[in-house]
């Protein structure tokens, strides 16, 4: 499996702290050896077990205590606590002088020891620091050599620790030097692994490395987040008639425009393709929503090469928000809103800004449920949020639908009451496919003739749902009729014309188009206006053909 470089750094350091754990353990071995040996010369100890002394014991329990200390220091501590960190610098210092001058202070043949937290600190904490314990080292000898050395002439033991005080310097320079090129070249290798090659933005793996970290954190200080994903419109075309080359070169101008009118604490990534993500740590839906119709703004006003001949005339980007709250359950869900949000923009006709906000949030929102309504909705959208763990495009297409009959509704300008139950009907339209197998959901070929009659179900399973729900009774000729034609040729009951509630006829319009103008692996996806000629050419067969005709001028219109 293929290691992260978070992974990679992590096990670095662990090997790291180990060394450096093994290392201080030695050291401080070292630094007990003369202790030892004074106390045996002092006391004429034999060391055996027969003559094992109360001396040596309780020098042995002080020598316990010591390592359990540092140990305690070298596992337990918050790596970025100075205070600590000093005083354990400061401890062995303190072991070290003492065991130097117990074996001998100038006459000592143990100084070289100080080496040991020479070497461990520079690597540890890099060359400042090991240029600070190489001077208190060299000035600790020093100090000793030359006070308590015979100065009547030439200082001996102070002439013979002058290549050891070069040698800590010289110790601390090459390796600080290594370990400052190490990490310089760490850092390269890390900007290098985290950028996109072509337009410099961060990349798609660096992306959801840091949304992890920030959302996190977020979530657990309770600040603001923001999420914009980014597509620009028909970059497909854009390609197709102009190349890929001048494609890149598009890739790159878009990148540097949201890369300059973002702030300094928001990041730019290149998602895929033709898509951008942008994190905005502590921004509410407010202020997300500015930023966005800024870019958006800037992106229309961009000169591009070729823009004339898009559909639009000019160069557009779609952007979806989401925004952290209380009921986003994990990081993918908070970017799936994102996702979602962009797919809402991009349906609407492109080079819009859409805010996210739940499907369910919205059908409460069309008017004040009581209780004990409110209560009976959310038993229905937790049957919906089974649908989904099956067949996340059933979701996403009751999204989709939704938004259209909602937009649908105003363009018909329906009564407040026959808007709220067309926007129920859209939301439960789907709720019977529960009683439907997952293989016939995601069936990735042409349906069978036995899946294809337990698909036909799912309207009146999904009537049958409803009508068990107080106050949603009005609701269940829209759910049970969604799938009726205007010629009579539809199920489940084959009815035909007027009889037809009329919210069923404007839902099985709306459906009918999300459908063809969606991927599913078993059909060709229809373009906005293959699907159009679809409708027109279905008029008094499958559609009611005054309602066909205004949701063509409907979706034309937005």
């Amino acid at each position: 499996m293929e290691k992260s470089i978070p992974n990679l750094n992590s096990t670095k350091k662990e090997q790291i702290r180990t060394m450096f754990f093994t290392l201080k353990t030695l050291a401080l071995f070292f630094s007990m050896i003369p202790v030892f040996q004074n106390i045996s010369k002092k006391f004429n100890i034999n060391f055996d077990y027969n003559g094992y002394s109360v001396y040596t014991m309780e020098i042995t329990l002080m020598f316990i205590c010591i390592v359990m200390f540092i140990l305690m220091f070298i596992f337990n501590r918050n790596e970025n606590n100075r205070f600590l960190q000093i005083l354990e610098m400061s401890i062995f210092v303190v072991v070290f002088i003492t065991a130097i001058y117990i074996s001998g202070a100038n006459e000592s043949y143990y100084k070289f020891i100080f080496l040991f937290i020479i070497i461990s600190y520079t690597i540890e904490y890099g060359m400042k620091t090991g240029l600070a314990i190489s001077s208190i080292s060299t000035g600790v000898i020093a100090t000793m050599d030359l006070v308590l050395g015979d100065n009547s002439g030439v200082n001996k033991y102070f002439e013979d620790d002058l290549a050891l005080f070069v040698m800590f310097f010289l110790v601390t320079w090459t390796l600080g030097f290594y370990v400052k090129l190490e990490q310089s070249h760490i850092q390269d290798l890390t900007e290098y692994a985290n950028i996109d090659g072509l337009t410099g933005a961060y990349n798609h793996r660096y992306f959801y490395e840091l949304i992890g970290d920030v959302f996190e954190d977020s979530m657990k200080n309770n600040n603001q987040l923001s999420l914009l994903m980014i597509d620009i419109d028909y970059f497909k075309k854009y390609n197709d008639m102009y190349g890929h080359a001048k494609g890149d070169d598009l890739l790159k101008a878009i990148s540097s425009l949201l890369h300059n009118n973002i702030r300094t604490s928001d990041s730019l990534f290149r998602y895929g393709g033709d898509e951008f993500c942008i994190i905005l740590p502590g921004t509410n839906k407010e202020d997300a929503s500015l930023i966005a119709n800024k870019l958006r703004e800037e992106a229309y006003n961009y000169n591009s090469f070729g823009q004339e001949y898009l559909p639009d005339g000019k160069l557009t980007i779609s952007i979806g928000v989401s925004t952290l709250n209380t009921k986003s359950e994990n990081c993918n869900n908070f970017i799936e809103n994102a996702d979602m949000a962009l797919y809402r923009a991009k349906f609407l006709r492109r080079n819009k800004v859409e805010v996210y906000s739940s499907v369910f949030d919205q059908v409460v929102e069309t008017d004040n449920m009581n209780p004990d309504l409110l209560e009976n909705m959310k038993s229905l959208k937790a049957l919906i949020s089974v649908i989904n763990s099956r067949d996340t495009y059933t979701f996403k297409h009751v999204d989709r639908v939704f938004h259209y009959c909602n937009i649908m509704a105003d363009y018909l300008e329906l009564s407040i009451e026959d808007k709220r139950l067309l926007l129920f009907g859209a939301y439960l339209h789907d709720l019977g496919k529960i009683n439907v197998s997952k293989e016939t959901l995601i069936a990735d070929n042409n349906l069978t003739k036995e899946q294809w009659e337990e698909l036909k179900k799912h309207p009146q399973d999904g009537a049958d749902i409803v009508k068990q729900i107080e106050g949603f009774e009005n609701v269940v000729p829209i759910v049970l009729q969604h799938h009726e034609k205007y010629d009579g040729t539809g199920y489940p009951n084959g009815l035909s014309g007027e009889n037809i509630c009329y919210l069923a006829r404007i839902l099985t319009v709306v459906d009918s188009y999300d459908a063809m103008t969606n991927q599913r692996t078993y059909q060709k996806t229809k373009t906005f206006e293959e699907a159009f000629e679809e409708i027109e050419r279905c008029k008094g067969t499958h559609f009611d053909p005054i309602i066909a005709e205004k949701f063509i001028e409907c979706i034309k219109s937005i």
